[in-house]
């Protein structure tokens, strides 16, 4: 509660703009594996309807063209369900769209060779964002696994044993608030997408270690050394 505390009266202190990019940075790998994981709902809602219109539809032909058409089970008259199946039929050809365009930009799992690269862009991004890199790794399904490098099978296994069906890595590193931001950032411009999906992020500090001079200087002062402050950093990505 103590680390959560700091850490929410240090982005208190952020500018708007600054908060602004912080959140949009972790909140975008979450936006792109919600509609990855949305289109699958559409699928239900046109089953459904498609349901309801055959079965409407059924009952047409059999009570006679002078009949009039009773309702479908959800409320909805023929023509209602009719019109409703054809927006849904439109949203899910965009949805599909979409999650087209964003399954070509996830690596297959057999090109090793695009994950290693994209490894490299992760480690670049984060060196170029003023972050001190401390581990990239693999979360594979057992731990005593974490050592092996990666293959098919092992990505495999790893995707399937998480909500989201892709591999992850973890990313640890030391950053600045800035640093941290830049990297955010940086990860909408990958030519492959690594999306961030959780995340732990501690405020850390220590007080500069200034010699005997420096003290009683700072005594006369009136002032102390200010205190340098980084973020200890972990986030697991989808890739």
């Amino acid at each position: 509660m103590k680390r959560l505390k700091q850490l929410q009266e240090k982005i208190a202190s952020l500018s708007r703009r600054e908060r602004g990019q912080l959140s949009a940075g972790v909140c975008v790998g979450i936006a792109l594996l919600y509609g990855l994981l949305l289109w699958p709902l559409g699928h239900q809602q046109l089953s459904r309807l498609k349901y309801d219109e055959s079965k409407l539809a059924v009952q047409q032909r059999n009570s006679g063209k002078n009949t009039p058409v009773k309702a479908a089970p959800g409320g909805l008259s023929l023509q209602q369900a009719r019109q409703e199946l054809v927006k849904t039929q439109e949203s899910l050809i965009s949805l599909n769209r979409e999650q087209t365009r964003l399954n070509e930009r996830f690596i297959p799992l057999e090109d090793l060779e695009s994950l290693q690269a994209l490894k490299s862009e992760l480690t670049r991004l984060a060196e170029e964002g003023d972050m001190e890199m401390i581990a990239l790794e693999h979360i594979y399904r057992r731990p005593e696994d974490r050592e092996r490098a990666p293959s098919l099978e092992l990505l495999k296994e790893a995707g399937q044993s998480n909500p989201y069906k892709r591999p992850l890595l973890c990313l640890r590193a030391r950053a600045s608030y800035r640093g941290l931001m830049q990297f955010l950032d940086g990860l909408q411009q990958l030519p492959r997408i690594a999306a961030p999906v959780w995340s732990n992020i501690e405020v850390k500090s220590e007080k500069p270690d200034v010699g005997r001079n420096s003290r009683n200087n700072a005594d006369h002062s009136g002032r102390s050394g200010t205190p340098r402050q980084w973020l200890e950093v972990e986030i697991r990505l989808a890739i």
